[in-house]
């Protein structure tokens, strides 16, 4: 993850998505592989829809330390203006928010009996989140609610979608034999799940150019018609494709950051 650690991009939207993956032990493992946490490990990604760039991603059970720590881990790396924030209908997203953004507020004192209202938590002015809600029966999918939760100006009804960070979900599973289903390749342990799952981050913003990224170049660039581009080279963290052995070989903790 080290390699996001670069001026931070400011996406116009934002979506934030959780897939499941399993991890689990043999009986028969050494003490220290023993101790180590196992069950459900989920991918919490933050994605950046116009650049294609996965901004932050945490490896966890699927509650509230975990939708902390990503939206604590997101935060850290935009800036204002904030993007519109969008969804599924997972409540924990919303409180997390609500908890990075927040602005304390206490309501007047109304000269009613009873106990007065305490301090709550209100969003800014600059804070838009909307969900998407998936009704099914059974298996199939029969209605989408777009619900808008916080904000509301300037947004419409087309950019309330997680599409994009559900492809992205599909490209993690199609990409990564850990996380595929019904798998005899998942991890044994929870670091060396994390540890794979940030491998693949890196190479999908930093190495693998995306084509819907790609640029026209001018006629007089023939016969190459189209300039490649990753995830990162959109967002500004970086100015050319990277490698695999770059990337392998990077000195992470030498960065303008430090």
């Amino acid at each position: 993850r080290e390699h996001q650690r670069h001026p931070r991009p400011s996406p116009r939207g934002l979506p934030c998505r959780a897939g499941r993956a399993l991890v689990v032990r043999q009986k028969k493992t050494v003490q220290r592989v023993a101790e180590e946490p196992t069950g459900d490990g989920w991918v919490w990604t933050a994605f950046a829809p116009e650049a294609r760039l996965i901004v932050s991603f945490v490896v966890g059970p699927r509650d509230e330390g975990s939708a902390r720590e990503l939206i604590q881990d997101m935060a850290g790396r935009l800036e204002r203006p904030l993007p519109l924030f969008v969804s599924d209908g997972y409540d924990l997203y919303r409180r997390m928010l609500l908890e990075q953004y927040g602005m304390e507020f206490t309501p007047p004192r109304t000269g009613l009996p009873g106990h007065p209202a305490g301090p709550r938590l209100v969003p800014p002015p600059d804070l838009r989140y909307a969900q998407v809600v998936k009704h099914r029966e059974g298996r199939r999918v029969v209605k989408v609610d777009r619900r808008v939760l916080f904000g509301g100006e300037g947004i419409t009804t087309e950019m309330i979608t997680t599409s994009k960070v559900e492809r992205q979900n599909l490209n993690f599973r199609n990409n990564n034999r850990r996380l595929t289903r019904k798998t005899i390749c998942f991890s044994k342990a929870m670091a060396a799940h994390h540890q794979h799952v940030a491998l693949q981050v890196a190479d999908h913003n930093l190495v693998r150019p995306h084509l819907s990224l790609r640029e026209r170049l001018p006629d007089h660039c023939r016969p190459r018609r189209w300039s490649r581009r990753t995830p990162a080279m959109v967002a500004g963290l970086t100015d050319h494709i990277w490698s695999l052995p770059e990337l392998l070989s990077h000195r992470y903790y030498i960065t303008s950051t430090n």
